[in-house]
């Protein structure tokens, strides 16, 4: 896509929402998982978008360091499905209301993008919503240290975003890092959102290293 398609659409929610709507019922999800011989462990995120002064952002969380994973990290709010979970969607969004207390009936559901495998085995499905701005946040004290808002065309200027390659258990890894001021967003944040930004705006981010099967 052209540079000034996309300004349009992170400047434009009725935009914005139909293009990410059309390009995510379009996508057929596919699996990336580095080892088939795991018994992973489902999992979900959420993508939570919204418009801030004339423009789309994104809701990332900054981790504590009482989590059992990713300590620290800055992510995107989900986690492991629970038994009385009726699907990953439903993990997505319960694990968005009690991490930063955005209700399931105040998100829009727009889609989903692929399943990653995690070096801790977790295989998260992404989602993409959209919510109506401002909104009460309320976050979980024992999960989050605070919440990043971060303008989506920032992390789509080439300029704040770079690759290195990493090797971990013996698997050589492509990490994705965006910046965004002192924050540093890398990690599974990073490859999910480098995954989104290729499947919406035809970026070419979808780079791996990892077994891909096709689902």
């Amino acid at each position: 896509m052209k540079k000034k398609e996309i300004v349009a659409i992170c400047r434009d929610p009725e935009q914005f929402v139909r293009h990410f709507e059309t390009r995510l019922q379009k996508h057929v999800p596919q699996t990336y998982a580095y080892r088939k011989d795991v018994q992973a462990i489902p999992a979900a995120v959420l993508f939570p978008f919204y418009f801030k002064n004339g423009e789309a952002h994104l809701l990332l969380t900054k981790r504590t360091d009482k989590v059992e994973h990713h300590k620290n990290q800055i992510s995107l709010p989900g986690g492991r499905r629970d038994p009385d979970d009726t699907d990953l969607q439903h993990t997505a969004l319960r694990e968005t209301f009690e991490e930063v207390g955005i209700a399931p009936e105040a998100i829009q559901l727009l889609g989903q993008t692929d399943r990653f495998l995690t070096n801790t085995y977790y295989l998260v499905t992404p989602f993409v919503g959209f919510f109506d701005y401002p909104y009460p946040f309320r976050i979980s004290k024992d999960e989050i240290d605070y919440l990043i808002e971060v303008p989506l065309l920032h992390l789509l200027d080439e300029a704040h975003y770079e690759t290195r390659i990493s090797e971990q258990n013996g698997t050589p890894w492509l990490l994705h890092y965006y910046y965004y001021g002192t924050e540093v967003i890398w990690g599974v944040t990073g490859f999910l959102l480098s995954n989104l930004f290729s499947i919406v705006f035809e970026l070419n981010r979808n780079r791996f290293k990892a077994v891909k099967e096709r689902t």
